[in-house]
């Protein structure tokens, strides 16, 4: 069973120019062995419809052999031994005559052959007058015809991808490309790139970037995954790209060159980096908002402090003004005991009045950098006792016991600032324990420590106020209604750090607290002069 249809093309165009007849190409070595690689089965047939060739896949396709000695039979004659294979002659016919055609023309039909198989016949005429014919396997037909559909139909696919498709060769020229990448780099058309290299189209920077890559890959064989590249366009702005390449390989396993694919994500990019930006500045804004809250904290307890100093000032200012003015009134009738009791007022309040002042005054050193302290042989335990026997002289309502254990007999350490240090914590152990006399001052030490503690049983501190005890300013709730100025622990805690020791607190509410402080104890070493002096900037750096 077969079908026809004829179209014309003039595909022989030209052919009237030459000069060389069909018997002369068919007696060209170079015309044989071109049909004879042809997959498609060939035959030719001059004017007088006599053979004149057929090729090996003419003899396949219809199982007879074509010898020397059937060169020149009829088309009539050769169709009696394609029977077998057609099913009927004039099948056979069909497959070798064309019905009527011109030279240039071109007839078309198909044919089913006995086994099933279907065959498409193309005759193309010549200009001798004979013909031309292609006898191809409709599979081999549809194959052909659906890899070009598939490979169109790809194409137009890729084309419509917003994202950067090739491929390269061994060499990194382009090969295949799609139009977004064509377009990206201002050309029309994606053929236009074919045979390009990145350094057609890049700096050179970038371009032995690229190319360093996909040597690794070719040489390794190991796909590269999403790594971000900067370029520039053909505009000249910068892009970034998210980009994948692989190796390509062919049938045999063997890398042929290197499939690309890259994703524009400078938007995603910026947005990152203005989210980061956004971010920084988020972070400054709170930062600076951090800043300035503890800005009005610090005011605000300055002016509290500014109160507070005030206050202490004018309490034993009231209390020498009082006893000076008892004494003026009963200047007449003075007994020893009066003027004794109203002497031991004055002089304690003249020592608080000292106390605060210094305190103040080392204070404002201290912050501004301008206190040092100079480290000589002193004695902790000598240190200690004077100021319990002077806490003692102005101070008649507590009782301090001091307790040394073995100490060393001397450390590196300045004698006035320490004074500063355990006077105050003497002062605050009394002024925290109205109701509670007794005061313990302890020493000790180790290999590696001298250790100091004053004790009082007083209204003790809130857990939640511990962290904060050492803060310039800082007063714990418990403080409510008790004078102070907040800068007294604060001064102890820097003039201990400079001498690289620390000081810590534990306490609890109603149940005392205790003071602990640490100093090195290698600094009774022999030569303590050997230390320069430190001041607080030099014991930030």
């Amino acid at each position: 069973m077969w079908q026809r249809n004829n179209r014309t093309s003039h595909i022989g165009e030209g052919s009237n120019r030459q000069d060389n007849r069909l018997g002369d190409v068919d007696q060209s070595d170079l015309f044989r062995a071109a049909l004879n690689l042809d997959e498609a089965a060939v035959s030719i047939f001059d004017a007088s419809s006599r053979l004149q060739y057929a090729n090996p896949a003419f003899c396949h396709l219809y199982g007879q052999p074509v010898t020397d000695q059937h060169l020149g039979s009829t088309a009539e004659k050769l169709s009696l031994l394609l029977v077998p294979a057609c099913g009927s002659q004039i099948a056979a016919s069909r497959c070798l005559v064309p019905t009527e055609l011109k030279t240039g023309e071109i007839e078309e039909c198909t044919l089913a052959l006995a086994n099933g198989t279907r065959i498409g016949i193309v005759h193309h005429g010549l200009p001798t007058g004979g013909w031309c014919t292609r006898h191809v396997r409709e599979i081999e037909q549809l194959q052909r015809v659906g890899a070009i559909n598939e490979l169109i139909s790809f194409q137009s696919l890729i084309d419509q991808v917003h994202d950067y498709l090739w491929v390269k060769d061994k060499s990194s020229r382009f090969v295949f490309a799609n139009v977004a990448l064509a377009k990206d780099h201002g050309f029309s058309h994606p053929s236009q790139l074919v045979g390009l290299t990145d350094f057609d189209l890049h700096c050179q920077e970038a371009a032995h970037l690229f190319r360093s890559t996909e040597c690794e890959i070719l040489e390794s064989g190991v796909a590269m995954l999403d790594r971000e590249e900067k370029v520039v366009d053909a505009t000249g702005q910068e892009k970034w790209l998210s980009s994948s390449k692989m190796p390509l390989r062919d049938a045999s396993g063997q890398i042929i060159g290197i499939i690309g694919v890259a994703r524009d994500i400078t938007l995603r990019r910026r947005a990152e980096a203005l989210g980061q930006r956004a971010s920084e500045l988020e972070e400054a804004s709170r930062q600076l908002e951090a800043a300035l809250e503890r800005e009005r904290q610090v005011n605000a307890l300055q002016s509290q402090f500014v109160a507070m100093a005030s206050h202490e000032f004018r309490t034993p200012l009231t209390i020498i003004d009082g006893a000076a003015q008892r004494l003026t009134r009963r200047r007449d009738q003075l007994d020893a005991e009066f003027v004794s009791t109203k002497a031991e007022q004055i002089r304690s309040s003249v020592a608080r009045m000292v106390e605060l002042m210094e305190s103040i005054l080392s204070f404002g050193r201290l912050e501004a950098g301008k206190i040092s302290i100079a480290l000589k042989p002193c004695s902790i335990g000598d240190i200690l006792s004077a100021c319990c026997d002077r806490h003692h002289d102005w101070d008649r309502k507590h009782h301090v016991s001091l307790r040394l254990e073995p100490l060393p007999k001397n450390v590196a350490a300045d004698a006035s600032a320490l004074e500063q240090v355990f006077t105050n914590l003497l002062s605050n152990a009394a002024k925290y324990s109205p109701h509670s006399p007794e005061i313990e001052v302890r020493a000790w030490s180790d290999a590696q420590n001298v250790y100091v503690t004053v004790r009082d049983r007083g209204i003790g501190i809130d857990e939640d106020d511990l962290p904060r005890m050492f803060e310039r300013y800082f007063r714990a709730r418990t403080s409510s209604g008790i004078a102070g100025t907040g800068i007294g622990l604060n001064l102890v805690k820097q003039i201990v750090e400079l001498h690289e020791g620390t000081v810590s607190v534990a306490s609890r509410k109603g149940h005392g607290s205790t003071f602990t402080v640490s100093l090195p104890a290698a600094a009774s070493a022999a030569h303590p002069a050997n230390r320069a002096p430190k001041t607080k900037e030099q014991l930030k750096r």
